[in-house]
C-alpha cells in the first residue's frame, strides 16, 4: 500500500469514483446545479469515512472535495444530494440536525465535524433526507422527542 499522498490511485478506484460523479452529475443536470441542497459522500481510503455537508454550488463543492480526498489516497464511492431547500439558512439548520443525527450514531473525524468514520452510505441518507423533510415540512413532536434524547 502506498503512502498517503503519493503516487497515482489505483485504476479501479478511479472508475468506481468516475462513476459516482456521473452519476452525481446526472442528478444535478436533471435537478438544478446551483440550489442550496445537502450532500453525502462516502470516501474510501486507509480511514473510510462519510461527509455530510450543505453547499449552494453542489457540483463545485463535490469537485473539490474528489481533488481534496485524491490528495491523500482517497476516492469517492458515492454521492448523494438532498431536494433543494429553500435559502441558506435553512439549509445551514438542516444539516446542523443531519450532523446531530448522524453523531448518536459515529464518532466524528478528529477536528471535522462534518466527517464520521465509518462508511456506512445508508445511514448517512437517512441522516441527511429526515433533516431535509423536518426543515421542510415541520419537525412533528414524537420526532422530537425521540431524537433529543
Amino acid at each position: 500500500m502506498q503512502e498517503a499522498g503519493s503516487g497515482p490511485l489505483p485504476v479501479f478506484a478511479l472508475r468506481i469514483q468516475d462513476r459516482a460523479r456521473a452519476t452525481a452529475n446526472d442528478f444535478l443536470r436533471e435537478h438544478g446545479y446551483r440550489e442550496h441542497r445537502l450532500y453525502v459522500l462516502e470516501i474510501a481510503g486507509h480511514t473510510p469515512r462519510i461527509k455530510i455537508g450543505y453547499s449552494s454550488a453542489p457540483w463545485a463543492r463535490l469537485t473539490r472535495h474528489i481533488g481534496d480526498a485524491n490528495r491523500w489516497q482517497h476516492t469517492l464511492i458515492q454521492a448523494h444530494f438532498s431536494d433543494a431547500l429553500p435559502d441558506k439558512a435553512t439549509a445551514k439548520s438542516a444539516e446542523q440536525q443531519a450532523h446531530a443525527f448522524m453523531s448518536k450514531f459515529y464518532d466524528c473525524v478528529p477536528g471535522s465535524p462534518e466527517m464520521f468514520v465509518g462508511n456506512d452510505f445508508r445511514a448517512g441518507k437517512t441522516c441527511v433526507e429526515t433533516a431535509v423533510a423536518c426543515a421542510l415540512h415541520g419537525r412533528p413532536e414524537r420526532l422530537s422527542r425521540s431524537v433529543d434524547r
